[in-house]
């Protein structure tokens, strides 16, 4: 198993999924690997868990007695910047989309190696917590210590994604970047067709975002069919 990404203390996880024998299976290679685990089997446990306990990364199964996990996803987004990683018996593109669209960082089909898992679980973690700076465009700041965004001084809420894809283009905002490279650098996957309806969805909302907290000098802009810049609208 891969060695625990530092945070400064144990990464703990909260791993959902209604198999018992699963649930025990990651929580015992998690806790040997250095990890404080917590687990849930419904949808309801996971939520009280998450406002009990503080947590680094969600582990969630797609199918749950008592809800979507793609549902709870986007309850979960409502109120916590956490990464996801699904868990799903489904690989076809279209339930992968659906998890990324709902706010999932990655996902994982069963049966899965645990090994395979915990290599995931490390490559997120990794994404949403590098390097320490503030990376400026215009007036909107992104603080990658505390993963918390400014524009024009005033806070600009972002889900971790939103985050991670602002960081990229900002890190590159001399040049127009293509969608494939989006998706291999931001959500870690190997680019197919249907991604860019998942690229296009993310804009969407970042820009809906940027207007509402008028963000007059920063521009998420399209080039058609070569790809999107962050720049200074100045």
């Amino acid at each position: 198993m891969s060695d625990t990404v530092a945070h400064g203390e144990a990464t703990s996880l909260l791993v959902v999924d209604d198999e018992a024998q699963l649930l025990d299976l990651i929580s015992y290679a998690a806790r040997g690997g250095g990890y404080v685990v917590h687990t849930a089997s419904t949808g309801e446990e996971a939520l009280r868990q998450l406002d009990e306990q503080h947590v680094d990364l969600v582990v969630l199964d797609v199918v749950l007695p008592d809800t979507n996990g793609h549902d709870l996803c986007r309850r979960i987004r409502q109120h916590r910047d956490v990464p996801v990683l699904f868990l799903t018996v489904r690989a076809d593109q279209r339930d992968v989309i659906a998890g990324l669209e709902a706010g999932g960082d990655d996902y994982l089909a069963k049966p899965f190696s645990i090994e395979e898992l915990f290599l995931r679980i490390n490559a997120i973690l990794r994404r949403v917590g590098d390097s320490p700076n503030v990376l400026g465009v215009g007036s909107l700041e992104l603080n990658l210590d505390t993963h918390e965004a400014t524009l024009d001084g005033a806070p600009l809420e972002l889900s971790s994604l939103e985050f991670r894809f602002l960081r990229y283009l900002a890190v590159n905002s001399d040049r127009v970047v293509g969608v494939p490279e989006l998706v291999h650098e931001v959500w870690g996957l190997v680019p197919v067709d249907n991604h860019d309806a998942v690229v296009k969805s993310v804009v969407y909302r970042i820009r809906q975002k940027l207007d509402s907290a008028a963000g007059d000098d920063v521009e998420l802009r399209n080039l058609r069919a070569v790809g999107y810049q962050l720049r200074s609208a100045d």
